[in-house]
C-alpha cells in the first residue's frame, strides 16, 4: 500500500520544539507591512494589499499598483487586479 505525505507536515529538523515546517511557518509573521512600496524581480514597483499564506503557512504577500486597492471582493466577483503569492525572497522593500 502506497502512503503520501505532504512534506509540510513533516518535522523541520531545524526546529528546536520539534514542530512541523508547516507549524513553524504558521508561526512567522509578515515582515513587510501592508502599504509598503515594494519592487519585484522583474524591476516592477507596486504596493503590498493583502498578506496570505501558502498552503505550508509560508507567509505570502498581495501586490497592487495603487497602495489603496485593498478590497478582497468587488461586487460579487474576486478582485483580479491583485498580483498575488509573492514570498519575502522575491520582494525588495523600497518604502
Amino acid at each position: 500500500m502506497k502512503i503520501m505525505v505532504n512534506i509540510a507536515d513533516l518535522t523541520d529538523p531545524n526546529d528546536p520544539a520539534g514542530r512541523s515546517y508547516r507549524e513553524v511557518n504558521a508561526a512567522n509573521a509578515h515582515a513587510i507591512p501592508i502599504g509598503a512600496l515594494v519592487e519585484i524581480e522583474t524591476g516592477a514597483r507596486l504596493f503590498v494589499v493583502a498578506h496570505n499564506r501558502d498552503c505550508d503557512q509560508t507567509p505570502l504577500y498581495a501586490l497592487a499598483a495603487d497602495p489603496n486597492d485593498t478590497e478582497v471582493e468587488r461586487q460579487g466577483f474576486a478582485n483580479h487586479t491583485w498580483l498575488h503569492g509573492y514570498s519575502e525572497e522575491c520582494l525588495t522593500v523600497l518604502a
